[in-house]
Parts: structure tokens; C-alpha cells; sequence
């Protein structure tokens, strides 16, 4: 998986907080969608959602996952 947050995105607003996890919104230069990038709080990399409506989707994968 390459690096999250390369060095060339651009961060917008808001940043979402739900419970243990963060999301942050960045344009990439090349991509056409943003994409919410969502670490938990021991600052490991979650995944990313493509809208904001799915970055609940993204938390509940991670939790079911690290749950088996």
C-alpha cells in the first residue's frame, strides 16, 4: 500500500472523529475523487473512504478484522 499521505496532497476540512479514529480528507494530484484517509488512535493506518458517509463502513471493517 503506498504512503497515505504522500507529500503533495492537499488536506481539507473537516477532520472527523468517531469514538477511537480519525479521518482526514486529501486531494491527490493525479486522483479525481478525495479520499478520507482514517487512522485509529495508536496511529495505525485504518483504510480510506471515497465519501464521507463511508468512512463508518471503513472503522466497522477494521474492528471486524482485527476482532477474528
Amino acid at each position: 500500500m503506498p504512503e497515505p499521505l504522500p507529500s503533495l496532497v492537499t488536506v481539507i476540512d473537516p477532520v472527523f472523529r468517531s469514538g477511537r479514529y480519525l479521518a482526514v480528507g486529501a486531494i491527490t494530484p493525479g486522483l479525481l475523487t478525495v479520499r478520507w484517509h482514517v487512522w485509529d488512535t495508536a496511529g495505525s493506518y485504518v483504510g480510506f473512504a471515497t465519501d464521507p458517509g463511508l468512512i463508518s463502513l471503513v472503522i466497522s471493517r477494521h474492528e471486524h478484522e482485527r476482532d477474528r
